[in-house]
């Protein structure tokens, strides 16, 4: 963070060699640090500080109080390496760490039938959209040998700037992880899960479904920006999957029956507008937007339950 702040905010790529090795190949242990990840790093340490702090009384003496927090921690862990992984190698170890933890909190109550069937639900969804970053990853690989994000993004400003067409499968990579994006934050035709993910602890469903892990796909569309900001075709079809997903859950919100599938269609309705705010390359807006309705979203899932007690008292 020092040597950040000494470089003047410039982004900051940090290396250290290869960590696994097949052949003559290695995958790089590489991390990425800009004012993205800065800002989601912070925003993800704060939430599930405040987590940690509000389940200890919240699911005190709770069956399962301590898989709980074993669970937090992983997913912890995988967010951070999302945020701060310099290459979509790297990035997609913290994705699937984030996606499993995911899935075992909506499953926590899990001697009921309604959130097994919501977590495999989640798992399904979640396997087949990622995919789309596995797919991406091989792309990247056959055509530059490499998914380290400085890398990319200097082969492809070099095309621009000598005028030569892109890279051959960038529109194929951006559409792949347009799809993977889709699946994480629960976007058209794939977001029906969300609604249903509520059957998780309130704190889980706060700080996964409403403040960090459903906006994971907008970081992955910020950081990929500079691979897909001139395609048409890729910036086209992200501005009208989020657009249809922002009428049709604002649509859905207004008949839901109760109070936490009221924010889940809410928050599926902002995210579909950050995915419109990507498509036309104000990538900026997008991650003040993702910040700020994080933490209004976090807060909303929280208070659910004591709003609640409070219209029932009266």
């Amino acid at each position: 963070l020092t040597l950040w702040v000494r470089r003047g905010f410039e982004p900051l790529d940090v290396r250290y060699g290869r960590w696994f090795h097949a052949g003559e190949y290695g995958f790089p242990l590489v991390f990425y640090f800009d004012g993205a990840s800065a800002a989601f790093s912070l925003l993800a340490g704060l939430l599930l500080l405040a987590t940690s702090r509000f389940s200890a009384n919240y699911l005190h003496r709770e069956p399962g109080f301590t898989r709980f927090y074993v669970v937090i921690l992983v997913f912890a862990a995988g967010a951070q390496l999302l945020v701060l992984a310099g290459s979509l190698d790297l990035l997609f170890a913290g994705w699937e760490l984030v996606g499993i933890s995911s899935v075992l909190l909506v499953a926590f109550f899990h001697e009921r039938a309604g959130p097994v069937r919501a977590a495999i639900r989640l798992l399904v969804t979640y396997r087949l959209c990622d995919v789309g970053l596995v797919l991406a990853a091989v792309l990247l690989h056959q055509s530059l040998h490499t998914t380290v994000f400085v890398d990319v993004f200097r082969t492809q400003r070099d095309h621009v700037a000598v005028g030569t067409s892109p890279l051959a499968p960038t529109t194929w990579v951006a559409l792949a992880l347009l799809v993977a994006a889709m699946g994480k934050s629960a976007q058209f035709p794939v977001g029906g899960w969300l609604p249903r993910a509520m059957e998780g602890p309130t704190a889980s469903s706060a700080v996964f479904y409403g403040g960090l892990s459903v906006h994971a796909g907008v970081f992955l569309l910020v950081r990929a920006a500079p691979l897909y900001a001139g395609d048409s075709v890729a910036t086209g079809a992200t501005i009208v999957v989020g657009a249809a997903t922002a009428i049709i859950a604002t649509l859905s919100g207004q008949v839901s029956p109760d109070a936490k599938t009221s924010l889940a269609y809410a928050t599926i309705a902002q995210v579909g507008l950050m995915f419109v705010e990507c498509g036309l390359g104000l990538h900026r807006v997008a991650l003040v937007h993702l910040s700020a309705h994080a933490l209004l979203r976090y807060y909303q899932f929280l208070q659910t339950p004591s709003v609640l007690q409070s219209a029932l008292e009266r």
